[in-house]
């Protein structure tokens, strides 16, 4: 099946233009022949006269007029197409949608856009905050470009890996007198008012577990499911927590808090989830690589 070329297309525009086949041979940088050559193969393939010669010039016929208009609306859809090709390569274009944990929202996130940003301020990015069972499913179904998880889950439909792996940290004002101390053990703080997560949320669990083992029973808790507010609690003098680290990995910007290992280690990690069906994007991949850097620079 016969298709249209696109230098019929770009001889009909020149010719229209310019009203001259040798100066259409001109802009399109080739020779006479060949222009009228490529008008002619546009007339057969078109089935209608498009030109008519007056006095040794070409003029174009209704029809020609009413196939330039169409071909001008294609060749801009096509220099958009080029356009936005070339944004897309060059980082000037495109977006980011990312599914995390509220954990990550803290510091490392906002750490890792920060940096991206910089680089690539064009790029639109939409993170939201979820819970592990939401991330996983949405991710599946290609709603995100990636998710952040603790534990990532293997699924047939999704590809995992862990970025990093740390451990639970405590955290108090840089006043307190625990702060002195290099290594926090459980009994430091078996007196000490207490900022947690509930029993009924992983971390929570992990950390009471850790603490019973210890034979430390914790008073005076304020409980709250959220990094954040956990963190912001023991920046106001509430007490001292014990955190997932990449939710203070920015701590040591700032005079509020310090951040000290704690005895018996709570592992955590950072990990990515991606969906199967859909490779990840220039933009994506690239915030990805931006996440990486973050994390292998270590706590600031």
């Amino acid at each position: 099946m016969r298709r249209i070329k696109l230098r019929h297309l770009d001889t009909l525009a020149a010719f229209m233009k310019t009203g001259s086949v040798t100066e259409a041979a001109v802009v399109l940088r080739t020779t006479q022949p060949n222009a009228s050559k490529s008008l002619k193969q546009l007339e057969d393939f078109a089935g209608v006269k498009l030109f008519e010669r007056s006095a040794g010039r070409l003029r174009p016929t209704p029809e020609a007029e009413l196939l330039f208009a169409h071909a001008t609306r294609l060749m801009d859809e096509l220099t958009l197409f080029e356009n936005l090709s070339l944004d897309l390569t060059t980082m000037a274009q495109g977006y980011v949608n990312i599914g995390i944990l509220s954990a990550f929202s803290t510091a490392l996130i906002p750490m890792a856009v920060e940096r991206y940003n910089n680089l690539y301020p064009r790029i639109q990015i939409q993170v939201d905050l979820l819970d592990s069972d939401k991330i996983h499913s949405y991710v599946s179904r290609g709603n995100y470009d990636f998710g952040l998880v603790h534990h990532p889950e293997h699924e047939a439909d999704l590809m995992t890996q862990t970025l990093n792996t740390s451990s639970m940290v405590c955290i108090m004002p840089t006043n307190h007198e625990l702060a002195k101390h290099r290594i926090i053990l459980a009994s430091d703080i078996a007196d000490q008012p207490f900022v947690t997560y509930p029993r009924s949320v992983p971390f929570g669990a992990a950390i009471f577990r850790s603490l019973s083992d210890e034979g430390v029973r914790p008073s005076n808790s304020l409980i709250s499911n959220q990094s954040q507010l956990i963190r912001r609690l023991v920046e106001r003098g509430r007490g001292v927590a014990l955190v997932d680290h990449f939710s203070v990995w920015d701590a040591n910007e700032f005079d509020n808090i310090v951040v000290r290992q704690f005895e018996p280690r709570i592992p955590v990690s950072v990990g990515m989830i991606i969906p199967k069906r859909r490779p990840l994007s220039i933009a994506a991949q690239a915030f990805v690589g931006t996440l990486k850097e973050v994390l292998g620079h270590g706590p600031a």
